[in-house]
């Protein structure tokens, strides 16, 4: 099941969009309704997530969104297309959506560390083509 789901997401984190190959740390199969919030251990609710992604979120399904009092559900890579929700901009992930922004906070995918990290992966031409749609596409569970 993990090489289905690693399969299917392309080796790229979906919530981050990071490869694989360009981390240190692997990435994990992640619950995206945990276990302990009765989320099963199936296709349809796993996904591919590089290791910090997966260690922000741990068992969150919801947070509030910055600035906010809103309490919003995060972005589901079995349910949500990246790309309604998501957009780049040098590096910068930026929210199209309110569950996109609780998204982006939560898992703190806009710290320094990551932004630049990704720039540069940019300038290598290693990060996916922010204008290549086909990297992120949502995928329907098998």
């Amino acid at each position: 099941m993990r090489e289905q789901v690693r399969q299917r997401a392309a080796d790229r984190c979906e919530y981050c969009q990071m490869p694989q190959a360009q981390t240190q740390l692997p990435h994990e199969v992640d619950h995206i309704r945990s276990l302990k919030h009765q989320g099963a251990t199936s296709l349809e609710n796993l996904c591919w997530a590089c290791a910090l992604c997966n260690g922000f979120k741990g068992s969150d399904i919801a947070t509030y969104v910055p600035e906010t009092t809103e309490l919003t559900r995060l972005f589901n890579p079995r349910l949500d297309h990246w790309h309604s929700h998501f957009a780049w901009k040098n590096g910068v992930l930026l929210p199209s959506t309110v569950i996109a922004a609780a998204t982006i906070a939560l898992l703190r995918m806009n710290s320094d560390r990551r932004v630049s990290h990704r720039q540069l992966l940019i300038k290598c031409g290693l990060f996916p083509d922010p204008q290549n749609r086909q990297t992120s596409q949502r995928t329907s569970p098998e």
